[in-house]
């Protein structure tokens, strides 16, 4: 019985070992994988590194959500991976808002900058973002002359009590000399 138990017991730490060591090699791999995944998501390239790219045409259809418009996109030659593009379109902040319509898309371009061309919002910052850029920066000009004036007052606040100090003195000086 003991020679039994005993090769009972060393089987069983090979193969707690062996599960062991591929959890680990698991683990590592797929960590590599993630890794790799969500820097490429906030690190986006074009698929052409220099130069303006070649010019694609793509249609996006009523309904079509980021997997298959990441399988045209890839069809198109634009994105190299569709797993990868529905990530970025996941988290980019204008996941769902892809319009359908036919646009011109180049492998020049990253993929959140495609992304926001099929959201329309490229065009919306084209015809009324500058708008919305002036109108910005007015509210800023405001903010800082509405600071300005506030510590122009407070110094002048600051000047006048000075003021009204030496006028104090000049009058008793006077008072004082009479």
């Amino acid at each position: 019985m003991n020679a039994k138990n005993g090769i009972l017991g060393i089987l069983d730490t090979v193969v707690k070992v062996a599960f062991v060591l591929l959890m680990v090699m698991l683990i590592s791999k797929y960590s590599k994988l993630a890794y790799n995944y969500g820097y490429q998501i906030f690190n986006q390239k074009p698929v052409s590194a220099s130069g303006t790219g070649r010019e694609v045409t793509v249609t996006i259809s009523e309904g079509d959500g980021a997997k298959t418009i990441g399988n045209k996109l890839a069809g198109a030659g634009l994105i190299t991976d569709k797993t990868l593009f529905i990530l970025q379109e996941r988290f980019s902040e204008y996941h769902g808002k892809e319009q359908p319509g036919t646009y011109q898309l180049s492998t020049a371009m990253t993929p959140e900058r495609m992304i926001v061309i099929m959201s329309g919002a490229e065009n919306a910052e084209g015809e009324g973002g500058s708008e919305a850029k002036s109108a910005e920066k007015a509210e800023d000009t405001e903010e800082e002359s509405s600071e300005e004036t506030a510590d122009d007052t407070s110094e002048g606040e600051e000047d006048d009590e000075s003021e009204d100090e030496s006028e104090d003195s000049d009058a008793s000086e006077e008072e004082n000399g009479d």
